[in-house]
């Protein structure tokens, strides 16, 4: 049976798509070129880019919000319009516009302004922001929404989920040194920015919760610091980013769920979820402080190949209800002609923390003769599905077609193979998926101009 959000989303869906179809299959009329004119001695430059991605899979639960065996449209596409203005020889602005699947509600596409900063250019090796802006959190984090600058058919999900939303209002600054093999750079970065952190309730609880999504805003305060280089064919990246995180409303977080025993039952008991079960309390936490590293390096090995890989570790001390995590992919590529096939391997686990108290709350459970019982072990599921925990790995192999260099086609077949647990899947009521497969087919149109 399908969840009650697939069947009430089923329609809204269907028309999103179909507008933005219209939409994306409009502006590709145009002519693939971008606009330039001048007002008043500001010069500006107008380009709009684009995604048309339908993806399907082999099971009927929804993996990474969208995609399931009924195929949507929802999950890789969208489209975006930026204005650059040059408003004097070392000063500029820039806005980016975008239509995306909406990142607090599964059901809606969101417009939403995911650009729009000042620059500073006092000369070739300083440049300062000011605005909302991109963290240079990932390798292609500048041009993530924009699907014609890489060869993936999808970003591995499995690197590029680190956060909801890598956008943040705030200042930056980036320094370069011109050398002989390439360019030496150092970025910093320092904002706020509001995330949704999704959670997806496995099972119908009368009075206490109904199945489905579940957004939870967070407040984060972020700063960091980027080193790269880059010369000929390669890149390199090494990051570091650190974040202050509180729930809004001020709602305190918890930290992790005590082990209550039953004194009529040895042996026997169950973990404090929240307020509603008997125990010594929730722990929780008004703030958590997270730290993440990325690497990354994109390098030419000659004869049309290229290897891609990015890590990231993150860690959320003193808790195990985080985030934290340990993830990345690595890649092989090869130009042939406009042909770009490619396979990929990547990987996402959370610690052993985090999957432990997952485990244990989830599969936890008291004998029917315990008064409540059924409510009880209820509330476990409820709990674990609160928890962000992971325990996944794929394959890919795919290839783009260069139609143009404004427009590509890809396509890939992805096998994503579910260990423990993963929060990326959206569980049927009362079923655990673990130790379970899912092919996931990708076909995508992308452009820009």
């Amino acid at each position: 049976m399908k969840s009650r959000r697939i069947v009430a989303g089923s329609f809204r869906k269907t028309r999103w798509a179909a507008l933005l179809l219209a939409v994306l299959m409009n502006l590709v009329a145009l002519p693939v070129a971008a606009v330039d004119f001048s007002v008043a001695a500001v010069d500006f430059s107008v380009s709009a880019f684009g995604t048309l991605g339908y993806a399907r899979s082999d099971q009927p639960y929804t993996y990474q919000r969208f995609i399931d065996k009924s195929g949507t449209f929802v999950r890789d596409s969208l489209a975006g319009l930026q204005v650059d203005a040059r408003l004097a020889d070392q000063f500029g602005a820039t806005v980016q516009a975008k239509v995306a699947p909406d990142t607090a509600n599964d059901n809606r596409y969101e417009g939403t302004v995911s650009w729009a900063f000042l620059s500073y250019r006092p000369t070739n090796d300083w440049l300062f922001r000011a605005g909302k802006q991109r963290i240079p959190f990932y390798l292609y984090s500048e041009t993530l929404d924009v699907g014609v600058t890489y060869d993936f058919a999808r970003l591995p999900t499995e690197m590029y989920s680190i956060i909801p939303s890598n956008d943040i209002t705030g200042l930056s600054f980036s320094k370069n040194w011109g050398m002989e093999s390439g360019d030496l750079s150092l970025d910093g970065y320092w904002g706020k920015s509001k995330l949704d952190f999704r959670f997806w309730l496995r099972d119908n609880i009368p009075q206490v919760q109904s199945p489905g999504p579940v957004f939870v805003g967070e407040d984060v305060k972020v700063g960091g610091l980027v080193l790269s280089y880059k010369g000929n064919e390669d890149t390199y990246h090494l990051g570091v980013h650190r974040g202050i995180g509180r729930l809004r409303d001020g709602v305190r977080a918890p930290t992790t769920f005590p082990f209550v025993a039953l004194p009529q039952a040895p042996g026997i008991g169950y973990y404090q979820v929240d307020a509603s079960l008997p125990g010594p309390g929730v722990p929780t936490t008004a703030s958590f402080i997270g730290t993440a590293i990325t690497l990354g390096a994109e390098v030419g090995l000659g004869s049309g190949f290229r290897v891609v890989s990015e890590l990231a570790r993150s860690f959320v001390p003193d808790t195990d209800a985080s985030s934290a995590s340990t993830r990345g992919y690595a890649s092989l590529l090869k130009r042939i002609d406009k042909w770009t096939p490619y396979v990929i391997f990547a990987f996402l686990r959370s610690p052993s923390g985090i999957r432990n108290l997952y485990n244990n709350v989830n599969n936890n459970k008291v004998p029917d003769f315990i008064p409540g019982a059924a409510m009880i072990n209820a509330s476990q599921r409820a709990g674990a599905d609160r928890l962000i925990a992971y325990d996944q790995n794929s394959w890919a192999l795919g290839t783009s077609y260069s139609i143009s260099a404004k427009s590509k086609i890809k396509a890939e077949y992805l096998r994503a193979h579910i260990g423990q647990m993963s929060s990326l899947v959206d569980a049927p009521p009362g079923s655990n998926i673990r130790n379970q497969d899912i092919n996931v087919f990708s076909l995508s149109y992308n452009f820009v101009f």
